[in-house]
């Protein structure tokens, strides 16, 4: 049985009313709400009630109290903040700040106040920064307004060691920008953590940003460091939940500049069938009927043993596989063929979020290399007859389509070579480990 829930009080619903009326537009950004009296006339209730009502609304930031004009919803303008946008390049020497340029792009008026001074730092910046107790540091703190309004406070924390008799310690604007002075005097940050954090504002942050009660604020905490793992600088940003949108950036990210090829192991029989499947699910998803049976487990552990099965890794973890022998398949090649040294790829299957950046061509490579080094004549395969898309890329990577075999309850007989030791070239270089 359903239990209901507790009946809301009059004074949320009259809120909860206006609120919707605010959401789907009927009050607009700076309209003036019915008196506290109408209110009361159209909910048949007492005006104190409906002073409860529009508290609620203040209180949440959606509406505003001037009297003795009345309540009026407020405007709302958010700032666009991105916090990715802090590595990117500017001028050595621009003409304003990058706030008050992206303002003046937005067609608003845009200041700020700086100040610098020396402190002991708070424990979470210390702790960020990784000082020691009593150590100090040189902290530049900026409110910044738009349209005069203080919009955020923006509070960059240096190890006064790094920064003292710079220009860092001076309170005015670096146009070029802090980060740009902590890198001529040897500081370049190369890397950033940040952290974001909501919570209600403390009374100095309420103060210096005019904020009225009940307006949470994100505290966007960042800390830089150096090529060698330094923090330089920890910066602690405070955005009024009222007067911002966070905005942040992301694409895919790209592989290492040489992932690593390594024979697999005993212990990775696991990993190999998990990118076979992962493969094969990929192609039915496509309507590919290619791989959808159970993987071989007692060929691939002969591979494994072999070390004819190979695993690619970045950053330490796998990513594709590949399978090389120099047995020819008496299916599909002929007798006079199988007497030509060469070497046989199977079962190279790629993870599907690293696809796009050529590591099949790069295994193609790899294994040709291999081939060369080996004496061999031809890099071989055998494709998918029915998967035209199989043929076209292998086609692309400079193999020749020898014929296609008709081999009885064999689906496979596609077959392709290119000249052992010939490269491509597209894609990273793979790094061999051999142990």
């Amino acid at each position: 049985m359903a239990v209901s829930g507790r009946a809301r009080a009059l004074y949320q619903r009259i809120a909860d009313g206006i609120r919707a009326e605010i959401a789907d537009g009927t009050l607009g950004p700076g309209a003036r709400l019915p008196t506290e009296a109408e209110i009361a006339d159209r909910w048949d209730t007492t005006r104190s009630t409906a002073v409860q009502g529009l508290k609620v609304l203040v209180n949440e930031g959606l509406i505003i109290s001037d009297r003795p004009r009345g309540y009026f919803v407020r405007s709302r303008r958010p700032m666009v903040y991105r916090p990715q946008g802090e590595f990117r390049k500017r001028p050595l020497s621009p003409e304003m700040d990058a706030f008050i340029t992206q303002m003046a792009q937005e067609g608003r008026e845009a200041s700020q106040h700086i100040e610098v001074s020396v402190i002991a730092p708070p424990r979470d910046v210390r702790e960020r920064l990784k000082l020691d107790e009593g150590e100090l540091v040189a902290v530049r703190r900026r409110v910044r307004i738009i349209d005069g309004v203080p919009y955020n406070t923006n509070d960059s924390h240096f190890p006064l060691v790094l920064v003292q008799n710079s220009e860092i310690m001076n309170p005015d604007d670096i146009a070029r920008g802090a980060n740009v002075v902590l890198a001529e005097l040897g500081y370049e940050q190369v890397r950033a953590l940040d952290e974001i954090h909501i919570r209600m504002p403390t009374p100095d942050e309420a103060d210096r940003l005019q904020l009225g009660p009940g307006t949470p604020v994100a505290v966007h905490l960042c800390t830089g460091y150096t090529q060698d793992g330094k923090p330089v600088r920890t910066v602690v940003n405070v955005l009024p939940g009222d007067r911002h949108v966070v905005v942040y950036e992301r694409s895919k990210p790209q592989l290492a500049s040489n992932p690593t090829i390594r024979p697999a192991g005993e212990d990775d029989l696991d990993t190999v069938i998990e990118l076979w499947e992962h493969a094969a699910s990929w192609l039915a998803s496509q309507g590919i009927d290619q791989w959808q049976y159970p993987p071989r487990e007692e060929r691939i552990e002969e591979n494994i043993a072999a070390h004819e099965c190979w695993i690619v890794e970045d950053d330490g973890v796998p990513i594709a596989t590949i399978t090389v022998d120099d047995r020819a398949d008496a299916d599909f090649w002929s007798p006079e063929e199988a007497a030509e040294p060469a070497l046989y790829v199977h079962r190279m299957a790629v993870r599907r979020d690293v696809s796009g950046q050529e590591l099949g061509s790069a295994m193609l490579d790899w294994a040709s290399q291999r081939a060369a080094a080996q004496g061999k004549q031809w890099l071989r395969l055998d494709a998918w007859k029915d998967n035209g898309g199989l043929h076209r890329y292998y086609g692309s990577r400079n193999f020749s389509h020898v014929r296609t075999v008709e081999a009885e309850s064999r689906r496979s007989g596609a077959l392709f070579q290119r000249p052992a030791g010939e490269v491509r070239g597209a894609g990273p270089v793979l790094n061999t480990r051999n142990a």
